[in-house]
């Protein structure tokens, strides 16, 4: 190797703490647009809200709506990829804290990745979505789900952005199609969950594990779906 071992080692500490910086200032904004909404739920008005804090109107209504374009980065420098950007345009804001709530369980357990697993643990700890609802009448409850996935091996939590598994961007990807098949607009935890059902796998067979079969799964979404509309 030509490459000076101090100063590499000097720029893996920097990229790493770069990434950790990367990952507090995503949820910095999270928590920043949280406070907005609640400036609005508690009876401001945009403009209001747009003058006080020197936004336009349009970005104020763009956080309070949820309609602002998030990205989440797939890939990670350290595995030698570049990654690539998947648009979360379409996604409700409780199913883009579901994928936030899914890194956070992920860096708890000690994983380098993002997987389907702990997208399941996302869908199951936000509990205003409908998947969560649903998952709770069938009697699926966060830590026995969070037992499953994190088994009886304790690890270091990990730290910076987690890329995500092939299956888990298979699962976010494939909700757009869960929800154009029942011509929704949006993309919310309840599309997440029949994607994460339909792909099989681990969370699959921890929902089995724990009384929530595949078809009780589907059936209970479609029934809250039907009497929400």
């Amino acid at each position: 190797m030509t490459l000076d071992k101090d100063i590499l080692n000097e720029a893996r500490e920097l990229r790493s703490r770069l990434l950790d910086l990367q990952h507090e200032a995503d949820r910095a904004k999270l928590d920043y647009h949280h406070t907005i909404r609640r400036l609005q739920a508690a009876g401001g008005s945009m403009r209001e809200i747009a003058e006080a804090l020197d936004l336009s109107h349009q970005r104020v209504h763009q956080i309070v709506e949820g309609d602002e374009p998030i990205q989440v980065r797939i890939g990670h420098p350290r595995h030698g990829r570049r990654g690539r950007r998947f648009g979360m345009r379409r996604f409700t804001r409780v199913a883009r804290h579901i994928v936030m709530r899914a890194q956070k369980e992920a860096h708890a357990l000690g994983a380098d990745a993002i997987a389907s697993e702990h997208l399941l643990l996302g869908l199951v700890g936000i509990e205003r979505g409908t998947a969560a609802q649903a998952l709770t009448t069938l009697g699926v409850g966060l830590d026995a789900v969070r037992t499953e996935v994190g088994g009886e091996t304790a690890r270091e939590p990990s730290h910076g952005r987690l890329p995500f598994t092939d299956e888990a961007k298979a699962v976010l990807e494939t909700s757009l199609g869960e929800a154009q098949s029942q011509r929704h607009g949006w993309i919310g935890s309840e599309h997440i969950l029949l994607a994460l059902v339909d792909a099989g796998g681990r969370p699959v067979e921890i929902l089995t594990k724990l009384g929530a079969e595949p078809d009780a799964v589907r059936a209970e979404v479609s029934r809250l779906l039907e009497a929400a509309a």
